[in-house]
């Protein structure tokens, strides 16, 4: 029986605002988002659009990317990343 390691999650600061509004459609539409899980990512949503210029695209993959770490189970987010790489490559 072989395991396989699950692959380290990661956003790239190229695709912060591919994941944004990735990880805003999720937490809205799944029932399993908390409150709290909502308000925190509101948090970073309104950051990062009202103060563009605080929030470099490196610190908003980060902070993108410690929310999913905490809230999206490993299968939502094979599902996320599928999302993205579509999103990806409709802008491309």
């Amino acid at each position: 029986m072989s395991f396989k390691m699950p692959r380290k999650r990661a956003i790239q600061a190229a695709e912060a605002s591919i994941w944004l509004p990735a990880l805003l459609d999720h937490c809205f539409s799944e029932n399993v988002a908390q409150k709290s899980s909502k308000l925190d990512l509101l948090n970073i949503a309104y950051d990062a659009t009202a103060y563009p210029d605080d929030i470099p695209v490196q610190r908003l993959a980060e902070l993108l990317l410690l929310w999913a770490e905490k809230y999206v189970n490993a299968e939502d987010w094979q599902r996320l990343q599928s999302r993205v790489r579509k999103r990806r490559s409709r802008s491309s």
